[in-house]
């Protein structure tokens, strides 16, 4: 990997963005097209919304082309391939060791030409409500699913990302399209190629290969939210009972601010509940929690949450526990300047270590651009960081009516 990372971006009339990270004589080569759309974009306002799971049924759609499908041309050029849709991003990606230019032209082909029709919808419904069975018997998945309702009560986020039974009866060819040609323009997207390639032919290459015209423009609007849920809890046919403790974070921060925010979040929890924390000791000595214990910050365009979870025989103990702790907030005592500054270098140890990984740098450099972030600005982001931010921020979110809990009960207990 080169000692120092070097960017190159374009970007075109059309308003789609081009990156690439030229890592010369590295063999793989990772490239990622992102679209800046996702499975809670689905409210058209005055009423109006598309069906959950629009955007993951456009992200298995995109594959099918008239008499080949884009996983076989992949391969043929040697290519593994992938997509992924989450709740405000869809993208499309592969890895491989040779052919980066050809297989480069099958990923736009992928992205730029779709290619539904009635059928091919209908034998694709079918395989996604598969998909969306399977889940339902997945602890982990239920309790997200479960805790997120409790955090945005009937809100998209709270929606599998697959959609349901019903909203699949909903999706058809026309309205694929439609969301396709609002959520997949050119200025809603970007491509980002790293590995030994070179700038000015990756660009040549999307010149030649434009976006189909596309139909007038319809706002995707923010969704409103309601009350925070007062938590709940249900029998399930597992092993051991699994508890989720959530705290959603109101902010209207974007971009730079949002980002940084994101980092500050984590400190926060890595501070009072990471592994080597004493509460995470205690917590495991009074077997409140197994290794399974772990907490995930989210903070994106529109939501900001963390959601703390693991099995536990305690699930009871488990919420008393958390929200004890953290109304109390002693992180002005634990969090000092020292250990302040050894979290944030192990945050820039973290960040340094990822540009080993050509996939890693790709994905956020990709998903930052829709934040206006710059990825290799990122150590200057943390170093703005200061112990008072952090402290500030810990007095905002821990309050009785930011939390929310859900516990999925061993089914006999």
């Amino acid at each position: 990997m080169a000692k120092k990372l070097q960017k190159y971006i374009k970007t075109l009339p059309n308003g789609f963005k081009v990156t690439a990270v030229p890592l010369p004589g590295y063999k793989q080569t990772y490239t990622v097209a992102m679209a800046n759309f996702g499975s809670v974009d689905t409210n058209l306002g005055q009423g109006k919304y598309l069906p959950a799971g629009i955007a993951h049924f456009i992200e298995h759609k995109l594959f099918a082309k008239p008499g080949y499908d884009v996983s076989e041309k992949f391969a043929k050029y040697g290519a593994n391939s992938n997509a992924y849709t989450s709740y405000t991003k869809t993208a499309y990606l592969f890895q491989t060791l040779e052919n980066p230019y050809e297989n480069l032209k099958i990923l736009l082909d992928l992205f730029q030409h779709p290619y539904f029709t009635e059928d091919n919808v209908n034998s694709e419904r079918g395989i996604i409500n598969q998909e969306i069975q399977m889940y339902l018997d997945m602890p982990e998945w239920v309790l997200e699913q479960r805790i997120l309702g409790q955090l945005y009560p009937n809100d998209p986020i709270s929606f599998d990302i697959a959609g349901s039974t019903a909203s699949l009866q909903q999706i058809n060819k026309d309205n694929l399209l439609a969301t396709y040609q609002n959520g997949y323009r050119p200025n809603n997207m970007d491509l980002v190629l790293v590995g030994d390639v070179d700038f000015d032919k990756v660009v040549s290459i999307v010149e030649a290969s434009p976006f189909e015209q596309m139909d007038e423009q319809t706002d995707i609007k923010p969704n409103k939210f309601l009350q925070i849920g007062a938590g709940g809890q249900e029998s399930m046919k597992i092993s051991q009972s699994r508890s989720a403790f959530g705290i959603r974070v109101d902010t209207k921060l974007t971009g730079y601010e949002l980002v940084k925010y994101q980092y500050i979040l984590n400190m926060i929890m890595e501070t009072l509940i990471g592994e080597s924390s004493t509460n995470y000791q205690s917590m495991t000595n009074k077997n409140i929690i197994d290794d399974s214990f772990s907490y995930n910050v989210v903070a994106e365009n529109g939501y900001c949450f963390i959601i703390v979870s693991g099995s536990t025989n305690k699930p009871d103990e488990f919420q008393n526990h958390l929200r004890e702790y953290f109304l109390k907030n002693d992180l002005d005592k634990i969090l000092t300047k020292d250990k302040f500054e050894r979290i944030r270098r192990d945050a820039i140890g973290a960040y340094l270590f990822a540009q080993n990984s050509p996939d890693a740098i790709a994905n956020q450099i990709a998903e930052l651009q829709f934040y206006d972030v710059d990825y290799l600005q990122l150590v200057q982001l943390l170093n703005s960081t200061t112990l008072d931010e952090v402290l500030a921020t810990s007095k905002e979110i821990f309050k009785e009516n930011k939390f929310t809990y859900y516990n999925l009960i061993a089914d006999g207990k």
